[in-house]
């Protein structure tokens, strides 16, 4: 754990709500005794106050991400090192979305029965629980009223985009599913 890592690592209630999920994740991890969340938000910085040891690998082709629990070992998120800056910010995003649905209930000395990976599988959607950990990772990535409050002040998409270190088409699938557009 990093000196910034809470000493207790927060327990995020998984009422099904990605949203919520993710709003719940951002004030128990960043925005603690209530400091103000920047933006962008630093998703590394969240994953490490989970207690998620975070790793940049070069993975197989198609492969942009896995979330591993190994006994006596804290999560782990592995990382695509050549993947885009945007991809790599979503991909840990999405696989602390994984961990805040299925693996933060496991004890240090427990064993995950899977390995999770944001493939191909996960960009598709069509799978329920990387249709969620996809929608977790873009509320946590670009908080709803952050989001509204930038678009009310009449920034472009482009500029949203790059405010918020995220893709273009991940950007116009947020203002879509918020509505603005």
């Amino acid at each position: 754990m990093t000196e910034t890592t809470p000493s207790v690592r927060p327990i995020i209630e998984n009422t099904g709500a990605t949203a919520t999920a993710a709003a719940e994740t951002l004030m128990k991890t960043i925005a603690m005794d209530g400091n103000r969340i920047n933006i962008p938000i630093d998703v590394r910085q969240v994953a490490e106050r989970l207690g998620l040891e975070v790793q940049y690998l070069l993975l197989d082709t198609g492969t942009d991400g896995m979330i591993v629990k190994e006994a006596g070992r804290p999560c782990k998120v592995v990382v695509d090192a050549l993947a885009h800056t945007h991809r790599r910010r979503f991909t840990l995003a999405h696989e602390i979305g994984h961990y805040v649905q299925k693996y933060q209930q496991y004890a240090l000395g427990d064993e995950g029965g899977e390995i999770d990976y944001r493939d191909e599988r996960s960009s598709k959607g069509t799978e329920p629980d990387e249709r969620w950990a996809n929608g977790f990772a873009a509320a946590l990535l670009m908080p709803a009223s952050a989001v509204r409050q930038f678009w009310a002040q009449g920034m472009t998409p482009e500029q949203l985009a790059e405010t918020f270190n995220v893709s273009q088409r991940s950007m116009d699938l947020r203002i879509a599913k918020l509505g603005l557009r």
